[in-house]
């Protein structure tokens, strides 16, 4: 029985089961009461264990963020550091594409709720990843943490890869794009934004990256023809 594992187990498992709900029906318009008569435990133990539906849910966001973090962590095949940043924005992407039963309805609820105990803790978690991604443009010099000329900070530019990904993602979530589309807007602005910063010899080779997502790109619009 669940009570028997260890907390941290016994968390995981009901994510699991959380996590199966979700997928079933693409939506996390259900309560507390209904979460836990799905996992098959009370109702006080679920608030015991999570507190707050907000909890459960920013505990699956992490979940995706982990899988982000461990996934680009591992790929030892990133030769160019200018280029990091933007393809941790691509395998963002597609690894939401992946499971978009699962990540459409969770970034739905985390774009429309403001839980103030999970959400600050994930954004923060988020924002340092893309802070780490920056590494090679600090290393290279078109970076610094605390520059001193009034230039573009390692922090303005990570915020600034956090936003654009929030407002795509967004985008996506409502189905305004499609997932080809999502996967090479996202990749698309990642390098508009880095291309701003790095030299004309590091531009030609973002300059690539762009022309080769160009095609899925189309002239948009919010308006369906």
């Amino acid at each position: 029985m669940l009570r028997k594992l260890p907390k941290d187990q016994r968390k995981d498992l009901i994510l699991d089961s959380v996590e199966a709900l979700i997928l079933s029906t693409s939506s996390t318009d259900f309560t507390m009461h209904q979460l836990a008569k799905h996992v098959g435990i009370s109702p006080t133990t679920f608030y015991n264990l999570f507190g707050s539906k907000g909890t459960v849910l920013y505990s699956l966001l992490n979940r995706c963020l982990d899988a982000i973090i461990s996934g680009r962590e591992a790929d030892v095949s990133e030769k160019d550091p200018v280029l990091y940043a933007i393809h941790t924005m691509t395998f963002a992407a597609e690894l939401f594409v992946e499971r978009p039963g699962l990540y459409r309805p969770l970034y739905k609820f985390q774009l429309g709720e403001r839980d103030m105990g999970a959400r600050p803790v994930y954004l923060d978690r988020a924002l340092d990843f893309w802070r780490r991604s920056l590494a090679g443009l600090v290393e290279r010099g078109y970076l610094s943490d605390h520059p001193s000329d009034g230039s573009f900070s390692r922090d303005d530019v990570a915020l600034a890869l956090l936003t654009h990904s929030s407002g795509v993602i967004d985008l996506w979530v409502q189905e305004d794009l499609d997932d080809a589309e999502f996967v090479a807007r996202m990749t698309h602005d990642a390098a508009l934004i880095v291309y701003g910063i790095v030299s004309d010899e590091d531009r030609r080779t973002i300059a690539a990256i762009v022309r080769q997502v160009r095609p899925n790109i189309r002239d948009f619009s919010f308006l369906k023809s």
